[in-house]
């Protein structure tokens, strides 16, 4: 009986269990909600940086503060900023000098004439009373004003002046420097004159009808041994003496030619046939110009253009004239006006070798220059005349004249014509 009441206890006791555990409510599934994809990040590699590069600042256009020049060709041109109230000095080397220098309009900048006096190894410019500065919002990319020098070795140089407002950029001091041997090594290989300092004619001088008559055309710099004659030697360093070239003082000196010199056979030279002998240049030379303009078919045979400018002559001659006159057609093949340098156009007496080289030339005195162009200006493909009128030389077997110009903005690279045997 105790067994049987023992299972039924069991039996209740397992029926009871079940019924007193609370039922699970039903839960509802959960949704996790990403914002976004799982991303797997990338394992990225940082490239070192780039070290900051120094940027250069862009060279000026003309030199500022002080300018060491070392001149190495014949074409030299030097750019320098010069302020309202400054002054630029131009130091020169010591064997070697101006003989000449032809300063550009005296309103934008002067040559000083007094410190040129003192010091011939020096020149000092100066700005006018033109020369002023850009606005301070605009740099200056052009110069305005220039002087071009040519020394006693046959060195042309063109010096640009750029107008600067700051007074600390003024070139105090320019230095040049150069081998004077190697120049005259160059233009002797050019066929161009050297040693100026050794004649005062080399440079041929410029007519009053051919040039700017406003100003100076230029300075001629002579010592005071080229003036002396040669037996007196002093021990002192010689003085310099400036001329300024002006129309009215180059008239009377190149105007009038000099006397004749007189044969065994030929009465003394007077005042009076001077003075024909003058008139008769003079009207020849005219009337060969006015001819050429009126005829400009005449001339046919024209030169290769060299920096734009091809050249044709045409001689007059008459077997009763001590002179002789040539007539220069010079064209700008270019499409902008050109302006041909103090005396344009030279003639020279060049000597040549076995092979047709040269190896010397002398220039020859001009008597009279009459230009169609007073201002020696040429316009885009036009023509200028001018005729020429000296004494021919006596020529060599291996001489010959030749007719030589130049323009401002080449004047170390002229164009030149021979005279065919100097015959018309």
């Amino acid at each position: 009986m105790k067994i049987i009441l023992t299972i039924l206890a069991l039996l209740y006791a397992s029926a009871v269990a079940p019924a007193q555990q609370p039922t699970a409510s039903p839960s509802k599934p959960v949704v996790t909600r990403h914002c976004c994809g799982r991303r797997v990040p990338r394992h990225i590699t940082a490239s070192p940086m780039p070290a900051p590069q120094s940027v250069k600042e862009p060279s000026p256009d003309f030199f500022v503060g002080e300018a060491r020049v070392e001149v190495n060709k014949d074409e030299t041109v030097v750019r320098l900023a010069m302020a309202q109230h400054g002054s630029v000095l131009i130091e020169l080397p010591a064997n070697d000098g101006p003989r000449y220098i032809i300063p550009g309009d005296p309103e934008m900048a002067t040559v000083d004439e007094k410190a040129l006096e003192r010091n011939k190894r020096a020149i000092v410019v100066r700005p006018g009373s033109l020369f002023v500065s850009p606005p301070p919002n605009r740099k200056a990319h052009s110069p305005a004003a220039t002087v071009t020098v040519q020394m006693r070795s046959g060195l042309v140089v063109t010096f640009l002046f750029y107008p600067v407002e700051d007074l600390a950029q003024n070139v105090h001091r320019c230095v040049l420097s150069y081998n004077r041997d190697e120049v005259v090594a160059r233009r002797r290989a050019a066929g161009l004159p050297v040693n100026l300092d050794t004649t005062t004619t080399s440079m041929p001088e410029r007519r009053d009808d051919t040039r700017q008559p406003a100003a100076p055309a230029s300075i001629s710099v002579e010592t005071s041994e080229e003036s002396k004659p040669a037996e007196k030697n002093s021990t002192e360093s010689p003085s310099i003496t400036i001329r300024l070239e002006n129309s009215q003082s180059k008239s009377e000196v190149t105007d009038t030619p000099r006397p004749l010199p007189a044969t065994a056979d030929s009465s003394p030279v007077t005042p009076e046939k001077v003075n024909k002998t003058d008139e008769r240049i003079t009207s020849s030379a005219r009337d060969a110009l006015s001819r050429a303009i009126k005829k400009p078919g005449q001339f046919k045979a024209w030169t290769k253009p060299i920096h734009g400018l091809a050249l044709s002559t045409v001689q007059k001659s008459d077997p009763k004239d001590e002179f002789q006159v040539v007539i220069v057609a010079i064209r700008n093949t270019t499409a902008d006006p050109v302006k041909l340098t103090s005396g344009s156009p030279d003639l020279f007496v060049e000597m040549l070798d076995d092979q047709g080289k040269p190896i010397n030339i002398e220039p020859i005195k001009k008597l009279r220059t009459e230009g169609s162009d007073a201002s020696g200006a040429i316009p885009a493909s036009g023509i200028g005349y001018y005729a020429v009128a000296y004494h021919p030389p006596v020529l060599g077997t291996h001489q010959q004249v030749k007719v030589v110009v130049s323009q401002t903005s080449a004047a170390d690279e002229p164009a030149s014509i021979t005279l065919a045997n100097n015959k018309h």
